[in-house]
């Protein structure tokens, strides 16, 4: 077996035995939850960290990789348009 494929079957062990339990940070919907994870990411983007705000979601970002670089590329637009200013 390759080292990519042991290392994506590491990835997904880590993620089935570690994945947040919080059934409400799990059911979030970033679609309904838009306009609070907006706010989130302004916030962030001014300086604050996810991690003094909202842990349990940087927590969920950890094993929803989606979620976390959407987050991310939305912080970072805001970053560049605070820049601007």
């Amino acid at each position: 077996m390759s080292q990519s494929k042991i290392d994506r079957l590491q990835a997904l062990l880590d993620f089935v035995l570690n994945c947040p339990e919080n059934e409400q940070i799990e059911a979030m919907d970033c679609n309904e939850h838009c306009e609070s994870l907006a706010a989130l990411a302004e916030r962030v983007a001014a300086g604050a960290s996810l991690e003094d705000i909202l842990p349990e979601l940087q927590y969920h970002m950890r094993y929803w990789h989606d979620c976390r670089e959407e987050f991310e590329a939305l912080v970072a637009v805001l970053k560049m348009e605070i820049e601007q200013l």
